[in-house]
């Protein structure tokens, strides 16, 4: 592609090409070359907050593909790619040539903004997607952060410097309410999460809380992700305080990559009652607003692909994310798959869901498909 060659994105086959160099940088990560230092400093540059997957930068390839690309990670250093700046535009190049134009989204206004009582707005809640708000409930802290339980992969407990400890309802209906009317990067929705605090609820009596406090202000979605709980009742709470999507990660299915990689989960919920809890919530929630993300590139590629089939017979939106061995964690020298196999487990799952259980292969939100194994091909993609 020659500089300055701007992509149409009005057909599957153009957006499968994007698709294949996002998976790419998902991959690989991304170099920032000198020229696009500069340029970069009205853009929204990482913020490490809750595990660390949507740290990276955020760009835009074509019109509707988005991507948070690993930038700070050690393997991004070493990667092909690199985005420059020429002109007024950000190209990516490899070998010395332009590969694609991007878009670089932008800073949000309410980064630069703080509480009354002097917290900066951006340690309570991030724009962690292009129109996505996301509020850790925990902060930097989780119950499964001690070494003995710690989930392998993740960096919640590293994130001091860009998390609020003590984060307070009211800072988060203010600084939502700015980031719902911010002029160069608004709120669209919302995501509950981050973190477990103890207790069998595993977050749900905080979540309900908070979802009731949400909508007794704004009009808006509320997508919670939590740990599953060990009752159902925790899950009718969310569903009566008004969230509109409930999360339930299993991560893993092989019992071995549960045993290695989240052995806190395996030792006090375990794969049997996530997916207990995912069926019953697919009674409350539905198909599509009930989801469960599986972590691709550490388990076997048969295993990933057998988990989201099974999630989606169960009316379980599976969601893929790419492994990301982020610094700091105890998997920061692992590595997951080739952009290749990503590609290969996204064609054949997203044909099988679509073709036998009229499932896509989520996140449905276009936006925040920018760290996961999904493009925004089919019926049910959609901006709010």
């Amino acid at each position: 592609m020659k500089a300055g060659t701007k992509l149409p994105t009005d057909s599957d086959s153009v957006i499968t090409e994007l698709g294949k160099l996002k998976f790419r940088l998902l991959s690989e990560g991304m170099r920032i070359h000198e020229s696009a230092v500069t340029a970069l400093e009205n853009a929204k540059n990482p913020i490490r907050t809750r595990s660390g997957v949507s740290g990276g930068l955020d760009i835009k390839l074509g019109n509707d593909v988005y991507v948070n690309v690993p930038v700070r990670e050690v393997f991004a250093k070493s990667s092909h790619i690199s985005l420059h700046h020429i002109e007024t535009s950000f190209v990516l190049m490899e070998d010395g040539a332009v590969i694609s134009e991007i878009n670089v989204l932008p800073l949000p206004d309410y980064y630069q903004m703080q509480t009354p009582d002097g917290e900066q707005m951006k340690r309570i809640g991030q724009m962690c997607s292009g129109d996505r708000f996301c509020y850790g409930m925990t902060g930097p802290g989780c119950h499964f952060w001690s070494e003995v339980n710690r989930c392998r992969y993740c960096s919640i407990g590293n994130n001091f410097d860009a998390d609020a400890v003590r984060k307070q309802e009211k800072h988060l209906v203010e600084v939502l309410g700015h980031a719902i009317s911010d002029g160069s990067h608004p709120a669209k929705h919302v995501l509950i999460g981050g973190g477990t605090p103890p207790g069998e609820d595993m977050g749900a009596v905080l979540a309900a809380k908070l979802c009731k406090a949400i909508k007794q202000h704004y009009n808006i979605s509320i997508y919670v992700m939590i740990a599953a709980p060990l009752k159902n009742d925790y899950i009718d709470m969310l569903y009566d305080a008004g969230a509109d999507e409930l999360g339930m990660n299993v991560e893993f299915w092989s019992d071995e990559a549960w045993h290695m990689y989240i052995p806190g989960k395996e030792k006090e919920i375990g794969k049997k009652r996530y997916i207990e809890a995912l069926e019953y919530a697919f009674s409350k929630f539905g198909p599509i607003n009930t989801r469960s993300i599986l972590i691709a590139g550490l388990e076997d590629f048969s295993h990933t692909v057998e988990g989201a089939i099974q999630l989606a017979s169960r009316g379980v939106m599976p969601i893929i994310s790419p492994f990301r061995p982020l610094t700091g964690t105890m998997l920061e020298n692992d590595s997951g798959f080739d952009a290749d196999t990503y590609t290969r487990m996204f064609s054949e799952l997203s044909e099988k869901l679509s073709s036998e259980y009229d499932m896509p292969l989520g996140p449905t939100c276009v936006c925040c498909q920018n760290n996961t194994l999904a493009l925004p091909i089919g019926k049910y993609y959609r901006y709010y």
